[in-house]
């Protein structure tokens, strides 16, 4: 993995997501009917994939609707994310940053952060 770090920078017009940017450990396995699993442990999320190019999608697909839904459905994705242990970092642009919070001692998060492949995609957008 290039980084043992996971942020969420989150990019608004208005109200509304324009983009997020992504960068977090991720493992992804092939199945016995040789598809690809991607798990994405730090949102709670898994995906299934026919091929290395469709995985890529499939984790953009599923951090996309992440986002959708916790807008639309649950209480915007900040505050979803902080649920799931994310925390707010400081950001001098404006932006909404968030890193991923490992508490001291914790060993087995900073174990599974270290292991993974970094997925990390800069301009996500979002069509909410």
């Amino acid at each position: 993995m290039e980084s043992n770090e996971a942020n969420i920078k989150i990019t608004r017009s208005g109200d509304k997501i324009s983009s997020i940017s992504v960068s977090m450990p991720i493992w992804t396995k092939v199945s016995e009917q040789n598809n690809i699993l991607t798990i994405l442990p730090l949102l709670g999320i898994e995906t299934i994939a026919k091929n290395e190019a469709d995985s890529e999608k499939a984790i953009e697909e599923a951090i996309i609707s992440f986002c959708i839904v916790s807008e639309r459905f649950g209480q915007g994705v900040e505050k979803e994310l902080i649920v799931l242990g994310w925390v707010t970092v400081e950001n001098e642009v404006g932006d909404d940053l968030l890193g991923y919070n490992i508490e001291d001692g914790d060993s087995l998060i900073e174990r599974l952060i270290q292991t993974g492949d970094n997925y990390t995609n800069a301009n996500l957008e979002i069509a909410a």
